[in-house]
């Protein structure tokens, strides 16, 4: 059987319902809420968190700058905690620049959300000043209008010093540089000068040399010319053609002739060195010469001499074949320039000895004798012109020119003249040449 009144039952239950489904939704919006606020809760965590142990100084503060809130590391900037920074003035702790700059700053924030890398320097409570990197934002309020400032504040006085360690060597190495430069400049107008005085001498000496030169040219010239007219009167005399000589007027005749002979060696000998010191080229023969056929008649060329000193003269050739590439005549001056200086610095009762041999580049020819020797520290001054060693109780004769002519000589031949000595025992004077193949 159906029941009369179904929809009056329906209105009851859901009128009974209704509490219910209220409670069941309060508890649903509670437990929510309540989710919510955890969650707010570990977010302001995390945020207190990321404020407190953030490694640059963190502040609140109000539109005045009045701190609010300080992390750990403002505390330690400003070497005071939290609790006695709270209230406190932020530009107080600023230097003087930095607080008339403060409020200028803070207004250029109205157009923008923050402003970055204000460097400005710190003055904490105990300790020296510090220079900090700072950067500012605007917190607003929940009427959106301004409620604060967000200040990151980091010490950059490592960054600062390392700044200054390295202008500080830009600077010294600029004091350098500019040191160095103006020393390299004054260096150089030094080294300008004697250039410039290098050159001016070298031309002195050229003009000096060249006049010499002409000189000597001259002066030998003026000479030689009356020479061959008392040699023309000597011939005369010497064939009798106005009468006999008796014997002290032979005698006579024979030191004029000597004296003439020596003057004229004497003058080719200036002119031969006024040529070379002129620059002009040696005119020279140069073609392969058998050494022993120069040397063999050395001995009659200076016979004479080594006989009046009594004077034992020894010519030895290893290898008579032995060929040079040389003017035979100015090999045979060079030896005779040898020769001579070894006769006249030998002792009566002496040594001289011409010899020969092969050397594996040259063909080595010396000259050796049994004098008293050159001194080591005269070796090469004998080279120069116009130098002299006297010979002990002997007048000192010649010009000085026979060995730097000698050397020339050789030196032009492609060869070479050196000598070595000791002192007291004797000298050697060795004269190489270029090998040639044949004669």
């Amino acid at each position: 059987m159906m029941d009369p009144h179904p929809q009056q039952q329906s209105t009851i239950a859901d009128a009974r319902e209704a509490p219910r489904k209220r409670l069941d939704t309060n508890v649903l919006q509670y437990k929510e809420l309540l989710a919510s606020r955890d969650a707010i809760d570990r977010e302001r965590q995390k945020y207190l968190e990321l404020f407190q142990f953030a490694p640059d100084a963190c502040f609140l503060t109000d539109s005045r700058g009045i701190i609010r809130e300080a992390n750990v590391a403002a505390s330690q900037l400003l070497g005071l905690s939290d609790r006695f920074l709270t209230g406190k003035m932020l530009p107080g702790f600023f230097e003087e620049s930095a607080r008339r700059a403060y409020r200028h700053r803070l207004d250029q924030l109205r157009g923008s959300e923050g402003s970055d890398d204000w460097e400005i320097r710190l003055h904490p409570r105990s300790g020296t000043p510090t220079d900090v990197s700072v950067s500012v934002a605007r917190v607003a309020a929940r009427n959106k209008n301004l409620g604060g400032y967000r200040w990151v504040v980091r010490d950059i006085s490592k960054r600062k010093q390392a700044e200054n360690a390295v202008r500080e060597l830009n600077r010294d190495l600029e004091l350098r540089v500019a040191s160095r430069t103006t020393q390299l400049a004054a260096a150089n107008r030094i080294k300008d000068q004697l250039l410039a005085s290098e050159r001016s001498a070298r031309e002195e000496a050229e003009v000096s040399n060249r006049i010499k030169s002409d000189f000597l040219a001259l002066l030998s010239h003026e000479f030689r010319t009356p020479l061959q007219a008392i040699f023309g009167y000597t011939e005369l005399l010497e064939r009798e053609i106005h009468g006999p000589l008796n014997e002290p007027q032979r005698r006579y005749l024979e030191r004029i002739q000597q004296s003439q002979q020596h003057l004229l060696g004497l003058i080719t000998t200036i002119l031969d060195f006024a040529k070379l010191e002129s620059g002009q080229s040696i005119d020279l023969a140069l073609h392969p010469t058998l050494v022993h056929e120069v040397l063999v008649h050395m001995e009659g060329l200076v016979g004479a001499q080594v006989e009046e000193k009594e004077l034992n003269y020894i010519y030895r050739c290893v290898d008579s074949s032995l060929v040079a590439n040389a003017d035979a005549a100015k090999m045979q001056q060079i030896l005779l320039n040898l020769l001579a200086n070894a006769i006249k610095f030998t002792e009566r009762g002496g040594s001289i000895t011409l010899e020969c041999e092969l050397e594996p580049e040259a063909v080595a020819i010396r000259v050796i004798d049994t004098g008293k020797g050159i001194p080591a520290d005269k070796l090469e001054a004998i080279f120069q012109p116009f130098v002299q060693l006297k010979a002990r109780g002997a007048v000192s004769t010649g010009t000085g020119l026979g060995l730097p002519i000698s050397r020339r000589l050789a030196s032009a031949m492609g060869g070479s003249l050196e000598a070595t000595s000791e002192f007291g025992k004797g000298s050697t004077f060795t004269l190489r040449l270029q090998r040639a193949t044949q004669a």
